[in-house]
């Protein structure tokens, strides 16, 4: 290893991991990222919040600690990931841990996240994966390699969100997605594979994303088989694949300014939408509303 390749893998130790869990029966799992974490020199906060039961606790553990990537974990319903992908601009690895139906409940609430708010998801209960690829991600890179056949919609997405970006990437256009080939250790890489197929470990960072015609349920039994390597983004979401691979290679903020605008846009859409259906919605008063009058009056009464 060259000595300007050894520097920039030691300013590794120089960036910081939050791992935040929704429990302490979690703690098997994060008690294992905890210890890959150690044994390669990470700096890391632990922290245990849960998104339903304490969700402004969520929020200040956020506000109040230092940290480049998160891992975060929970079972069933599973929404502490999705939460925190939310509100921050930092990398966020999702790990589902095993409950009901083998732990694809929660798997499904991790990776199924919405256009423009990705959580990368790993398998059931699978720490290294989390840890080894969080360790990853606080290495510098400049650029995405999108792995995948150009002319289909998620791989177009994925290129058109590098463009407003203004990111380097380039493309591996592989008609035949089983090639892995193409894995650059040195970028970014976004991959795109058939739902179903079989995915076989790389020492390289690598965000998957599937692609399938098929929406039936049965077919998100693939995933449960699929997400033994890698970070994994919801089906056919080649924008979100490459919005977590912006968000890691935003490592040293140079998008700031664009993510800022970029939420922004996504954040005024729902509100337009909001005040468009509450000018149509009926002008009786809720319980609340009457509530208040209430308590108004008997205040002048006073």
């Amino acid at each position: 290893m060259s000595n300007k390749e050894s520097n920039k893998d030691n300013k590794i130790n120089e960036h910081k991991a939050l791992v935040l869990f929704a429990s302490e029966t979690d703690k098997d799992i994060y008690s294992e990222i905890i210890k890959i974490l150690e044994k390669n020199k990470i700096n890391y906060s632990l922290r245990i919040a849960s998104a339903h039961k304490t969700p402004e606790l969520v929020q200040q553990i956020l506000d109040e600690e230092d940290f480049d990537v998160v891992i975060t974990g929970a079972g069933l319903a599973a929404a502490l990931p999705g939460v925190i992908a939310a509100v921050t601009l930092k990398p966020v690895i999702g790990v589902p841990c095993k409950g009901s139906y083998e732990g694809l409940d929660a798997l499904l609430s991790i990776i199924q996240m919405p256009p423009g708010i990705p959580v990368l998801a790993v398998g059931i209960n699978n720490h290294s994966s989390a840890a080894n690829n969080a360790i990853r991600m606080l290495k510098q890179y400049e650029y995405v390699n999108i792995i995948g056949y150009s002319d289909s919609k998620p791989v177009k997405r994925a290129i058109d969100m590098m463009q407003q970006f203004d990111n380097k990437f380039k493309v591996s256009d592989n008609s035949n997605l089983s090639n892995s080939n193409s894995i650059d250790k040195d970028a970014v890489n976004i991959r795109f594979v058939e739902l179903g197929e079989t995915i076989k470990h790389e020492d390289a960072l690598v965000i998957y994303c599937a692609v399938s015609e098929d929406d039936k349920a049965e077919a998100a039994l693939n995933l449960l088989k699929m997400t033994e390597h890698g970070l994994w983004v919801g089906l056919n979401r080649g924008d979100n694949a490459a919005v977590a691979a912006l968000e890691i290679i935003n490592l040293d903020e140079r998008h700031d300014e664009v993510f800022s605008y970029y939420r922004e846009s996504l954040k005024k859409k729902i509100v337009e939408t909001d005040n468009s259906v509450k000018a149509n919605s009926s002008g009786k008063k809720g319980k609340k509303d009457k509530k208040k009058n209430k308590n108004k009056k008997k205040k002048i009464v006073k």
